[in-house]
């Protein structure tokens, strides 16, 4: 019989699922979403970035962000200003509004690794952590490549899609 559970992407996309699911309900009194909260996030490291810098920090493409964007803007958590360097381009800032909520906000990531460690020892936690980011930079360097196999690009759909799955990360 066929176990899905032996899987890692089918495990990540589980805890994922419930990560999503903590995020959601502690983030709608704030009118955010979990995508909007980790945009958020990278903008609270430092904003007055470009959406295409933005994109390699959240590794969302640039029409997905922009529509992230649009929404946040229109809640009033972001503003757009012309790039003084690049006329084409703007810059992504977080509002009076952002910098005043971004303490209330951003301690659910806290609260949620903790609940999270709990359970684990901190030794075992280092090392978890450490597989999680290879395997975050592992993906991105062989995304590229994969991509172009497939034929494809970041945005694939049809048949695309249905090729690509973890087992080839």
């Amino acid at each position: 019989m066929y176990d899905a559970t032996k899987h890692i992407c089918f495990n990540l996309g589980r805890v994922m699922r419930r990560v999503y699911e903590y995020y959601d309900k502690r983030l709608s009194p704030f009118g955010l979403t979990p995508p909007q909260y980790f945009v958020f996030n990278a903008l609270w490291m430092g904003d007055g970035i470009t959406i295409g810098e933005l994109g390699e920090r959240v590794s969302l493409d640039s029409s997905t962000l922009t529509g992230i964007i649009d929404r946040m803007e229109k809640n009033g958590y972001v503003e757009r200003k012309p790039n003084p360097d690049d006329r084409r381009s703007a810059l992504v800032f977080l509002t009076d509004k952002a910098k005043k909520l971004g303490p209330r906000i951003l301690k659910f990531a806290d609260e949620l690794d903790a609940t999270l460690k709990r359970p684990f020892s901190r030794k075992d936690m280092a090392t978890f952590e450490r597989v999680l980011r290879a395997l975050g930079e592992t993906s991105k360097q062989q995304d590229g490549d994969y991509l172009k196999r497939l034929g494809g690009s970041k945005r694939l759909g049809g048949e695309g899609l249905k090729k690509l799955n973890c087992a080839n990360f």
